[in-house]
């Protein structure tokens, strides 16, 4: 007994971290995007992408050192051949055995890798910011997944308050039709009525499910892992006296800070480091090779006088003798290559020009942006107002028609209609509420507020 109790002791301490680890995760706004910045494979994606830049970018400074290489042959030829011993075309195998090192260093190419290393550094931080820039679409599309899961559940609790109440009318409509105060249609009239209250709640609990599911595809989650969003009460006072300067000074900000701008300028700066590795193509190049080289062949013979006879010369006599070191300096001058480092020249200076039009292409859909956030934020902020002042009024409607019927001088139809409306309003003014909290969340964004529901 004791042995499968310590035995199951240790299982428990086995599996312990396993359990953990696949234990439900805090799923709040701040919970998800912070498992996507780690998880979303479009942000992996962009990672990988910086580090190949990183690696471009430091192969740009090795460039700047010699290379060295070495040989080593072993040939062996067979057939005719001139023998020097014999003096004479005979039939022989050839044996050669050479090897050696060499290296070459460019001294100048016309400041071609100096450039090359700027536009390198370049590349790097526009991949950088190109991550950056990923992690904010991802951060933005979680956001609005998660306001879409707020509002539908607050729409489904507005279903399921409906039904309660039809419930609570059903049974005092049951009590007075058996009291003989109210004919049976009534009866049947609100069960009709409960019966698309239920109809009502289960379009609500798809949509609910469904920017769940819309929400879990975001953060791409395994359908065996368990997701169950922490809502929060939101607190949001609408205002409706936006500062009318709130656009231009939230555009002042975010065309500083926002990753998308910062790569397109260093894209443009990356374009001009081109066109002048492209134009140091037209300077002359000088570079130093050295080289060392050694040299056997079982033709290299000697008179050996006390055999009286040609015997081949050891390897090591070789390839002392035929010991070679070499150093040599070149200049090289381009004179004409069918014109295309020209053509080089000017196709660097179009795609300099082109990333200038880029970062203003970038700068206009950025204002455009934040200006089009700005204005859907007034106008969802008036709407939301609006329909806040009609819930009001639907709400004031219903329960004096509520009153009314349940004294029974209302007609069924009466009572439905005001509760429909009242419905029909509080939906209303629920989804223009987190219209307008995800326009501000938007804003606080450019602004480079982080996005958070806290209060």
């Amino acid at each position: 007994m004791k042995v499968l109790r310590t035995i199951s002791f240790c299982f428990l301490l086995f599996i312990s971290p396993f359990l953990q680890a696949q234990s439900p995760a805090n799923w709040t706004l701040e919970g998800c995007i912070d498992y996507a910045m780690k998880n979303n494979i479009q942000v992996r994606q962009s990672a990988l992408n910086q580090q190949l830049n990183k690696n471009n970018y430091t192969q740009s400074f090795t460039n700047l050192l010699p290379s060295l290489n070495g040989f080593v042959t072993n040939d062996f030829t067979n057939g005719q051949q001139f023998s020097l011993a014999a003096f004479r075309v005979v039939n022989q195998t050839t044996q050669t055995f050479s090897t050696g090192i060499n290296s070459d260093l460019t001294l100048f190419a016309g400041l071609q890798q100096v450039h090359n290393i700027m536009k390198s550094r370049q590349d790097l931080e526009a991949a950088k910011y190109d991550q950056e820039d990923m992690k904010n679409t991802v951060t933005l599309n979680i956001t609005t997944a998660f306001l879409q899961i707020m509002t539908n559940k607050e729409v489904l609790a507005v279903a399921q308050n409906q039904k309660k109440t039809t419930e609570t009318q059903l049974e005092n409509i049951e009590q007075r039709v058996k009291a003989g105060m109210l004919p049976e249609t009534n009866l049947l009239d609100m069960q009709a009525q409960l019966a698309r209250d239920e109809s009502t709640i289960t379009n609500a609990k798809n949509g609910y499910d469904l920017a769940v599911l819309a929400l879990r595809l975001l953060l791409q989650l395994k359908p065996e892992e368990v997701f169950e969003p922490v809502i929060p009460e939101l607190q949001s006072e609408v205002t409706d006296n936006m500062s009318e300067s709130m656009a231009l000074s939230t555009y002042n900000t975010a065309v500083l800070t926002q990753p998308s701008i910062k790569a397109a300028m260093a894209r443009m700066r990356s374009a001009e480091f081109s066109r002048k590795i492209a134009a140091g193509a037209l300077s002359p190049t000088i570079t130093v090779s050295a080289s060392l080289y050694d040299y056997y062949t079982n033709q290299q013979k000697q008179l050996d006088t006390m055999v009286n006879d040609y015997l081949v010369i050891p390897l090591h006599k070789q390839f002392t003798d035929q010991f070679r070191k070499s150093v040599s300096f070149t200049l090289g001058i381009p004179i004409f290559s069918r014109w295309q480092r020209v053509t080089n020249i000017q196709n660097a200076k179009i795609q300099y020009e082109n990333s200038k039009l880029q970062l203003e292409s970038s700068k206009n859909s950025l204002m455009q942006t934040i200006y089009e956030a700005d204005a859907s934020a007034r106008a969802a902020a008036e709407s939301y107002l609006s329909s806040k002042k009609s819930f009001d009024a639907a709400k004031r409607a219903f329960d004096a028609q509520e009153k009314r019927f349940t004294a029974g001088a209302s007609s069924n139809l009466d009572y439905q209609t005001a509760k429909n409306n009242l419905a029909t309003a509080e939906s209303d003014m629920i989804k223009n509420k987190y219209t307008y909290v995800f326009r501000l969340k938007v804003l606080d964004f450019y602004q480079g507020k982080p996005i958070t529901l806290n209060p």
